[in-house]
């Protein structure tokens, strides 16, 4: 069982995520899309980018949230599908954070495994990158990527579980498998 804090940071991360993103009409700007200006210093790293690829499934998915140093995240579905919106502050420093520690911890080592019909999940950030399938079998990522992985579709409207985040009872959040 996981813990009660871990649980609390989980949904404030997630509260933060979801009360500053911007969703614009495929392929429009938004009005509220402008900049806020230029990053604060703890979170001003030019080179700082996430990409996070989720294929597979039964339908065939193939998803992939971008989220530039300033916060804009642009997600492209299959077919070419695009929708563009930007984390507020407090979300991108959250996500700067989770960051650190989303490449180490155990999980994430293969993303092989026996399971048909599954989710296979890239997530790269500036520190290096993890794989991993939603095999129930198979390695689970580190938490940080999988919470990275949750609070990402949520922010940006993508649906469908994420293997390793289990939302707090009650909690609003995918299906637990």
């Amino acid at each position: 069982m996981r813990s009660s804090a871990l649980t609390i940071v989980k949904i404030a991360v997630l509260a933060g995520l979801l009360t500053g993103c911007a969703s614009a009409p495929t392929g429009t700007p938004s009005a509220d899309a402008t900049p806020e200006g230029t990053a604060s210093s703890a979170t001003g790293r030019a080179d700082f980018r996430v990409v996070l690829t989720r294929t597979g499934g039964l339908a065939g998915r193939d998803d992939t949230v971008t989220v530039e140093s300033d916060g804009q995240w642009t997600v492209t579905g299959r077919g070419g599908a695009l929708r563009k919106g930007r984390l507020s502050s407090a979300g991108l420093d959250q996500l700067r954070a989770l960051t650190e520690n989303a490449t180490s911890g155990d999980g994430g080592a293969s993303i092989g495994g026996r399971c048909a019909d599954t989710f296979r999940y890239r997530l790269t950030v500036p520190a290096g990158s993890v794989a991993w399938t939603d095999c129930p079998t198979g390695p689970q990522p580190p938490p940080a990527a999988a919470t990275i992985a949750y609070l990402l579709f949520a922010a940006t409207g993508i649906d469908g579980p994420v293997t390793g985040f289990t939302p707090a009872p009650r909690a609003a959040g995918p299906p637990t498998r």
